[in-house]
């Protein structure tokens, strides 16, 4: 096979028994002491002595290169080996987890909503500034704002901040 497959050998699906003998044998194959870095020993395994079952040592190359993409390379392989086995067995979907659609809102910070108010009246007047340098000025106008005025703010705040404690219990 010239680095190329045919479409019934790329289509075969691999189960999770399937990648978890892929990396036993990745591991039994490593040397004792497994001290380089994991791309050099992965160029020196011989992946034909890890292909098993109809899967061949280019389709095992394949598919450890696919389980590899998803984990922190800064390891040796052995260690590496052992991470892909703990994701093989306990996929995690993705970095963030997900909230949940029902979830309440977190209520705005007083400050965050005298921003909001102010920030598109400051966009136009000063249409030169960038939005760090508007950021600046309008958080050092709360930090200076008399508190009558931030009342109102932290007023709206603590509203908010109730609605979302009941929300909340009757989420759970």
């Amino acid at each position: 096979m010239n680095g190329e497959m045919d479409a019934s050998t790329k289509d075969q699906v691999w189960t999770q028994d399937d990648l978890l003998n892929l990396l036993e044998a990745m591991k039994v194959n490593l040397p004792q002491k497994d001290l380089a870095k994991y791309k050099t020993s992965e160029s020196h395994l011989d992946w034909e002595k890890v292909a098993f079952n109809s899967f061949t040592g280019e389709m095992c190359k394949q598919k450890w290169n696919e389980v590899s993409k998803v984990i922190r390379k800064f390891r040796t392989l052995t260690e590496l080996i052992f991470d892909a086995q703990d994701f093989i067995k306990n996929p995690y979907k993705g970095k963030k987890l997900k909230k949940h659609p029902d979830f309440p809102k977190k209520p705005l910070t007083p400050y965050f909503r005298f921003f909001i108010e102010k920030r598109a009246k400051y966009a136009k007047l000063h249409p030169e500034m960038s939005n760090l340098d508007l950021t600046k000025i309008l958080s050092m106008k709360y930090r200076g704002l008399p508190d009558k005025k931030k009342k109102k703010y932290l007023e709206d705040f603590q509203k908010d901040k109730e609605t979302f404690g009941h929300s909340m219990s009757k989420f759970r």
